[in-house]
């Protein structure tokens, strides 16, 4: 019994102190504000970039049906 007791006692110290190591690493991974908001503005850009490529696709797509519509009239008038 005290044989279990000793190593019971070594493997808590081991896991306390590799738990106090684990806490420190995750204290040293936070964002500070600096970074958040420079990330955070970055974010805005790259959302209103593809707010704007999103409308340019809806365009593009209209003037593709027109182009479409366009081309299939010039095929009839050239089969006449």
């Amino acid at each position: 019994m005290d044989g279990l007791a000793k190593y019971f006692d070594t493997i808590l110290k081991v896991a306390t102190t590799g738990a106090l190591l684990a806490v420190a690493l995750l204290g040293t991974r936070f964002v500070t504000k600096e970074e958040f908001t420079t990330a955070n503005s970055r974010i805005e850009k790259i959302e209103a970039v593809l707010i704007r490529m999103e409308a340019q696709s809806e365009t593009d797509k209209r003037h593709d049906a027109l182009l479409a519509d366009h081309e299939s009239r010039l095929r009839s008038l050239e089969k006449k």
